[in-house]
């Protein structure tokens, strides 16, 4: 990679610049030198609440502004809060990066805290503690409960969540002082990676963040410990959870001064998680620190999870481990640290080769540890860990004490409740004050141009079985994306418990080939009941070793699983894949005959025909062709024929008792002729894609298909064998009835209605913009490809997108909609607690119960 170019302004402010070419985006990052462990006791959780807070007003961008360049732009931005640091992101297209700079340097001169804003944001973090900790199945486990076994000290073990009710006594003043004393431009760290000249960077900072004045932050936290020499354990329960969760926590030696310590930690911890079943499932999870490696200064934690049968003694587990670290600390284990190794290498490459997650990462480590080129050096001393520092990683901790939290069954909920501690009255003098701005609020600086989106070198193929496959060049790390999208076809439209069965399958066979190959890599294999989806990526040198691991899979030869079983995979689908599961399933009718076994599912499903492969990394593309070609020319099969779809109108019911809130769907088969794909796409934008959308701007606050205030998602996707457009909403049982009216009556006029210059040229810069995300790594460049051959495309379709959008007249997004959207002549689908009696006779049609499904 570009080497990383450093400036420090004169009010302390440090910046990075990471050139990266070829992104039409550019992520900026904000990291500040405060976490959990700088909260004084009684202010528990409050860096996090302070984190919400800083998204919503600022001298310049008051009430929510903040956000509007973002959502113009089809860009993202938010912030996480972690035990040294605070980090602010944005990923915007290259045209907004002055306002993207312009926005962070307007809340570290000037944020603006306001009652009714700290009012909302008690109540959002009151309801994400109560989502994460509170209503989730063994939640709080590791964070933040484990802290307090490890450690002693406050600032390392309080609960960084806090206690709402405790929250709720902070002021306005508190925000004021938190703000003062530690949103210091010397107590940052500016990251912009991208497409960028760092000197144009360097001059843009310096206009936006380069007056702001200079002061001192609070000084860091003693994170000193005195460590434990005993096992440290806590035992909870919990009701309804089906087996018992054990989770050990030990301590890492310090990435600062032991940095190879440190990382013959991390191979050894991935050890562990490849001591896989023979289900192919991990028997432990681990990680080192509470929210991933290098993530911490000193101490931190190396943490390792299990799921175990209920009643079994946690000492036991803890056995279990201690034997497995002192077996590694005596045993010949190269070929499990080479394993490791390469697993750790490749992921590494793969994470780091994303626009946002490059930005991120370098700012966080430059602001822990003054290092960003750690990221880039991180694979070279990865690979330079010995089986000699893992055997003495592994000997040191089957020697050293532990904590053991246990989650298990039972009939009442035991968790700890957030502790806090009494706040500690401060004197006048110590109170520190945000300084007032020298000048008023500032005016937004414009969008600039954007510069034309550029895909790699690329090339196409359909080799001699029916495969369709493209390579394309992309990156600059040393792993290859590869993403196998297969139809289902009208037997696994028509079976989705055979499908997800079979998918499941399919995965475990997967991931028991990689960890016995030992190249690394990943290759998961799911299906969202229209298609089968073999995703994942390779190391460039162990390509070929994960390609013998996919033509395995698709080759026939299943173990004999039940059928039966699929019918339990199915159970946690979506709202929207049960209405979609049986809409293919009525419009295709049943099968001429029933499957003997999964083998035979397998054979009439997974054939090369129709199907498409794209392969994306920093390799030639003809040779990446040759490999794919090489490995794969074996799979053959025909695929089944689609029958013709006739089905009009008519409703199809699923009740479903754990649903309260009743989803409906409609759908449309586009017509093969008439407007192209892109002017479909653009028509999908003016009616309800983006926030500036028609229907939003008739009737703030709903989409404009009704006055009940309900929200709807428009689409567009592949539907058994043709294109098809659907709306799709979710709303309480008694508006179901207003949902069927307002929304089939007033289509024809919504989408016949032209839309004036400013909205079409609105929702056209939208969707040109909305399209660059797919260029921030080869990981959304497959995946963007793969949107695109589902489609009948070709790997240039982004290309098309960008130039032909600025083309298309009012008249051919009229015509687009009118024809796409227009008329839903499908089967209405609804799900949910609701009768079919009363839903005929409410809405006046036609309504069939469907079950089984």
């Amino acid at each position: 990679m570009p080497g990383i170019h450093r400036r420090t302004l004169a009010n302390g402010l440090k910046l990075l610049v990471a050139p990266v070419a070829g992104t039409p985006r550019v992520a900026i990052a904000v990291h500040y030198r405060v976490g959990f462990r700088v909260e004084p006791p009684g202010m528990e959780g409050f860096a996090h609440l302070f984190e919400h807070l800083m998204f919503l007003g600022s001298q310049s961008l008051p009430d929510g502004a903040f956000f509007n360049h973002v959502s113009d732009t089809a860009g993202v931005a938010s912030g996480r809060t972690h035990q040294d640091y605070t980090e602010f992101y944005q990923v915007v297209p290259r045209l907004a990066l002055d306002q993207a700079l312009f926005s962070e340097a307007d809340r570290m001169r000037a944020p603006s805290f306001t009652q009714k804003a700290l009012d909302e944001q008690l109540a959002g973090v009151a309801a994400e503690i109560r989502e994460m900790i509170v209503e989730r199945p063994y939640g709080g486990m590791p964070w933040p409960h484990m802290a307090g076994l490890l450690y002693t000290s406050f600032a390392n073990a309080h609960d960084g969540y806090g206690d709402p009710e405790q929250l709720k006594k902070a002021t306005l003043e508190d925000c004021a002082e938190f703000f003062a004393r530690y949103y210091t431009p010397g107590n940052a760290v500016l990251t912009v990676a991208g497409d960028v000249d760092p000197d144009d960077v360097v001059a843009r900072v310096e206009r936006h963040f380069g007056d702001i004045p200079a002061r001192e932050a609070a000084p860091q936290p003693d994170l000193s410990e005195p460590g434990f020499f005993m096992d440290q354990t806590a035992s909870f329960t919990e009701p309804g959870v089906p087996a018992t969760a054990i989770t050990i926590g030990q301590w890492l030696p310090d990435p600062a001064s032991d940095l190879r310590g440190y990382l013959a930690h991390t191979v050894l911890a991935r050890m562990m998680a490849r001591q896989i079943t023979p289900d192919g499932v991990s028997a432990v999870s681990t990680s080192c620190g509470f929210f991933g490696p290098l993530d911490a200064r000193a101490p931190d934690t190396l943490l390792l999870t299990a799921l175990v049968p209920p009643a079994t003694p946690a000492a036991q587990m803890v056995e279990a481990v201690r034997a497995q670290w002192g077996m590694w600390a005596k045993s010949d284990i190269s070929g499990e640290v080479s394993a490791a190794v390469n697993e750790l290498v490749s992921e590494h490459h793969r994470d780091h080769d994303d626009l946002e997650t490059r930005c991120r990462a370098l700012g966080r480590l430059e602001t822990l540890f003054d290092r960003a080129e750690l990221l880039d050096e991180l694979p070279g001393l990865l690979g330079e860990v010995t089986t000699a520092q893992v055997a003495q990683a592994a000997t040191r901790l089957h020697g050293a004490a532990c904590a053991v939290m246990t989650i298990e069954p039972g009939r009442r909920r035991t968790r700890p409740k957030p502790q806090h501690s009494e706040r500690a009255e401060r004197e006048p003098a110590q109170t520190v004050r945000i300084p007032e701005p020298v000048t008023g609020p500032r005016t937004v600086p414009p969008r600039e141009d954007q510069s034309r989106p550029v895909l790699g070198e690329h090339a196409e193929a359909t080799f001699g079985n029916g495969l369709r496959a493209v390579a394309i060049r992309a990156g600059s790390a040393p792993v290859v994306e590869l993403r196998l999208r297969v139809p289902a076809g009208p037997a696994g439209w028509r079976r989705p418990d055979h499908l997800e069965l079979l998918a499941h399958v399919l995965g475990r066979r997967a991931r028991v080939g990689l960890h016995a190959c030992g190249a690394g890599g990943e290759l998961t294999v799911r299906t969202d009941g229209q298609w089968l989806d073999f995703a994942g990526y390779a190391g460039t040198d162990g390509l070929d070793a994960w390609l013998t691991v996919l033509s395995e899979i698709l080759t026939p030869g299943l173990a004999a699983e039940p059928l039966s079983i699929g019918r339990s995979l199915i159970r946690g689908r979506t709202p929207g894949r049960i209405a979609d599961d049986a809409l293919r399933a009525h419009l295709l009718g049943p099968a001429p005959s029933e499957p003997t076994g999964l083998a035979d599912v397998h054979r009439t499903v997974i054939v090369p025909e129709g199907a498409s492969l794209v392969a994306v990394g920093n390799a030639d593309p003809a040779w990446t062709l040759s490999r794919l070609e090489s490995a794969l020319e074996g799979w053959q099969g025909r695929a089944q024929q689609t029958p013709a779809i006739a089905a009009e109108g008519g409703v199809l019911l699923l009740p479903r008792e754990d649903l309260s809130n009743i989803l409906v769907s409609f759908s449309a088969p586009e017509p093969a002729d008439g407007p192209d794909e892109v002017a479909r796409y653009l028509a999908t934008g003016v009616l309800g894609r983006y926030h500036r959308n028609r229907s939003i701007r008739d009737a703030p606050g709903t989409t404009g298909l009704g006055a009940s205030g309900y929200e709807a998602f428009l689409g567009r996707d592949v539907f058994t064998g043709f294109p098809r457009a659907y709306i799709q909403l979710m709303r309480p049982k008694e508006q179901v009835p207003d949902v069927f009216t307002e929304v089939l009556d007033r289509l024809p006029e919504l989408t016949a209605k032209a839309p004036d210059p400013v909205e079409l040229d609105r929702a056209r810069e939208y969707c040109v913009l909305e399209m660059l995300w797919g260029l921030d790594s080869p990981s959304k460049i497959a995946d963007l490809v793969r949107i695109g051959f589902s489609f009948g495309q070709g790997a240039g379709l982004l290309i098309r997108l960008y130039d032909r959008l600025g083309q298309i007249t009012t008249d051919e997004v009229v015509e687009a909609a009118v024809s796409t959207y227009g008329r839903m002549s499908l089967p209405s689908v609804v799900v949910g607690d609701i009768e079919a009696n009363w839903l005929a006779d409410e809405i006046e049609r036609e309504v069939m119960e469907m079950e089984g499904l």
